[in-house]
């Protein structure tokens, strides 16, 4: 283990390439703008510019009301919270805070690998930044960027910042799938008798899943294949005239992914680490899985099995996860509806749509907007 804590500057004309990995394969093209709009407002600066990202909110927030208008939702909103479950309430939000929680935690585990004066309280800070840009770009392709510049910005160079994150995706993306098939053995039966053509949807998310996987885990640990798909892109931007140093670009580039290589070497040489991390991903993932069910106590109702909502939480995360629509909006609270209508009462499905929609996707974009304002501030006061 080495103490690593040199910063490798980058010029702003490789800031938008300096990230391999799954960086090369998606996000590369808008991370120069996402930069610039990081450094001249953060998340209020973000917000002007990105219409997939407005847009992704617009239309969950038309979902949301189609939904609670309908059937008497608003009604039933009401009358559900005031007589909510209190304890229960309280797991729904510890639920929430120990998935962002976890999520730091793991990130911070492999950056302290090589950086061990690193803190903790940064690291949860580029997981909210993180979050957030998941949840305001198509395919979350703005998360990854954001968390390497955010990591740079605290000192870490940008082709470990990179491994870092390709790891822990990596780690996210396995269990993702690995969780999905595990539950799915046990309630097959179930599931597939009371949702029309689920087997097709899980092989897709499956396979794209697996794929996704397999890609980066070539590009991360051949370092030849990284620096080819690398020169692609550079002649590719040349091309499109978005860069225009060619020489001096590849030289720099060639350096981050040297450091980038290196550092996932190391990661994956740590079996131990790697482990370590699939559980903690794993104890993530539960988490979040667990939130229908502390929804569905909270309404008083009893009789569903927690084994059958924790499944359909993990498969329906595992169908999402590849939605392009930022944010999952509109294909999100459809397919909660579509899966936990089969627990809820009908008189609660509505309410219950709209209280783990704001768990999920709201409560990320108010927490992670506010750590990016505050971050934002403070660098434009320095």
């Amino acid at each position: 283990m080495r103490g690593h804590t040199n910063a490798h500057a980058v010029d702003s004309s490789l800031t938008s390439n300096g990230c391999m990995g799954v960086y090369s394969c998606k996000g590369i093209n808008n991370f120069g703008r996402k930069q610039y709009l990081m450094k001249n407002g953060g998340f209020a600066g973000f917000a002007k510019k990105d219409l997939f990202g407005m847009i992704s909110i617009a239309i969950s927030l038309t979902m949301l009301i189609i939904y609670l208008t309908s059937a008497g939702g608003v009604k039933a909103l009401t009358e559900s919270i005031t007589d909510i479950n209190k304890t229960w309430l309280i797991g729904m939000v510890f639920c929430t805070l120990a998935f962002w929680l976890t999520e730091g935690l793991i990130l911070h585990i492999y950056i302290r690998m090589k950086y061990t004066k690193h803190s903790f309280i940064k690291s949860l800070k580029t997981t909210m930044i993180g979050l957030l840009y998941n949840n305001l770009t198509p395919y979350g392709t703005g998360s990854q960027p954001m968390q390497v510049y955010d990591l740079m910005q605290d000192g870490i160079g940008a082709g470990d910042a990179a491994s870092f994150i390709t790891v822990k995706t990596l780690l996210y993306q396995t269990c993702l799938t690995v969780y999905a098939v595990i539950v799915l053995i046990f309630t097959f039966n179930f599931f597939m008798e009371r949702i029309p053509k689920l087997a097709q949807l899980m092989w897709i998310g499956v396979g794209i899943n697996s794929l996704f996987v397999g890609a980066t885990c070539i590009i991360a640990i051949n370092k030849a294949t990284a620096e080819k798909i690398a020169l692609v892109l550079i002649k590719f931007f040349v091309k499109i005239r978005i860069i225009k140093n060619r020489n001096k670009i590849a030289a720099s580039l060639n350096k981050h992914i040297a450091l980038f290589n290196e550092s996932f070497i190391l990661i994956y040489q740590r079996k131990d680490k790697l482990v370590l991390g699939f559980l903690l991903t794993f104890l993530q993932q539960t988490f979040f899985y667990c939130l229908p069910y502390c929804i569905y106590r909270s309404f008083n109702m009893h009789g569903g099995s927690f084994i059958l909502i924790l499944s359909a939480q993990a498969i329906l995360s595992l169908i999402m996860a590849f939605v392009p629509i930022p944010g999952g909006s509109g294909v999100a609270e459809s397919g909660f509806y579509l899966f936990f209508d089969l627990f809820f009462a009908q008189g609660v499905i509505m309410p219950a749509v709209f209280i783990w929609r704001f768990l999920t996707y709201y409560s990320t974009i108010i927490a992670g907007g506010t750590v990016s304002f505050f971050v934002s501030r403070k660098k434009r006061r320095n």
